[in-house]
């Protein structure tokens, strides 16, 4: 039987010390960016479980998986914390309308969307400002631009609803992108898709108006978006 010197076995001992140590530290190192505010799943302060989804590296950052955001992408070290203010512009558009009768019903939409993301995001308490007019902006304020542009909309139509709304026929549609700058540098983007979410809008669409279902659409939305924003900014408990 083979057998090894005092000093073979003192250094085989130091050998499995040094790589037990470094294992450890290793599991350490990915437990805590696991558990901290890159985890996939949160606690919101109201108890509801929030998901933000898996990360990946991607153009200098991180790209979630949200499964209720088509994209979302910050930038590296970014976590939404340290603002004094957070300015939401107003709600820009590209999307090409279908008929004169869809031009007031978007322009609410664009109002919409500017009072429930202020709404949704005051009630987190990351921002001590959330502001929707650049006059409100104190001198000095360290200030986060949050622009949001309407890319594809639909009013939608309560008749079509009526027979197959359940299917989505006849269902608004609001499809959105964000940017959120400081000082010209884009530090977080977002797209986000809505269509008639609640069960209401599938199972009775066809007796509520367009306006009241896109109002629902654009609160799931901006209540998405806030949970994000608050998960990433650790006004969340990390679940994993």
């Amino acid at each position: 039987m083979k057998t090894f010197s005092v000093n073979t076995a003192s250094l085989m001992r130091n050998l499995f010390c040094v790589a037990f140590v470094a294992l450890a530290a290793g599991c350490a190192s990915t437990d805590t960016a696991g558990a901290g505010h890159f985890a996939s799943k949160f606690r919101a302060t109201d108890g509801r479980v929030i998901e933000i989804g898996k990360r990946s590296p991607a153009e200098g950052g991180w790209s979630f998986q949200d499964p209720h955001l088509d994209k979302c992408w910050i930038s590296s070290n970014f976590d939404f914390a340290g603002y004094d203010t957070l300015y939401i512009a107003p709600t820009l558009s590209t999307a090409k309308l279908h008929g004169p009768d869809e031009v007031d019903p978007h322009e609410l939409a664009k109002k919409n969307l500017v009072e429930e993301l202020k709404r949704s995001i005051d009630s987190t308490h990351l921002f001590p400002n959330v502001v929707t007019a650049e006059s409100d902006i104190k001198p000095g304020a360290r200030v986060l631009k949050l622009e949001n542009t309407i890319v594809n909309y639909a009013k939608g139509g309560g008749a079509a609803r009526y027979f197959a709304g359940l299917y989505g026929a006849g269902q608004p549609v609001l499809v959105v992108r964000g940017q959120a700058t400081e000082a010209d540098k884009t530090i977080f983007t977002f797209q986000a898709t809505r269509s008639g979410v609640s069960g209401s809008a599938r199972m009775f669409g066809g007796f509520r108006s367009d306006v009241d279902i896109q109002r629902e659409d654009i609160q799931s939305m901006t209540l998405d978006l806030s949970d994000f924003v608050a998960a990433i900014g650790a006004k969340y408990q990390a679940m994993n």
